[in-house]
């Protein structure tokens, strides 16, 4: 059987579209990102929190193991 591939696409305007960038992420899946390389933890915290209200479920959680330097996101 073959391991599900992983898409995950950093959607860039003039600046990071993050909840757009988080839609992108295959359900069941789980993404490990440098905050250097995408946004600040707080915004990922945030979009999250709305997208869960806006969908009506717990459908991204997120953590950080080393105080917001690296971001570990799932998609239920």
């Amino acid at each position: 059987m073959k391991a599900k591939e992983q898409t995950f696409h950093v959607v860039r305007e003039t600046q990071v579209n993050t909840p757009q960038s988080l839609l992108t992420m295959t359900p069941g899946s789980t993404l490990s990102i440098q905050c250097a390389d995408f946004v600040p933890y707080s915004t990922v915290k945030s979009a999250i929190c709305r997208l869960n209200q806006k969908l009506e479920r717990i459908e991204f959680e997120s953590s950080s193991p080393d105080n917001g330097a690296t971001i570990i996101i799932k998609r239920n």
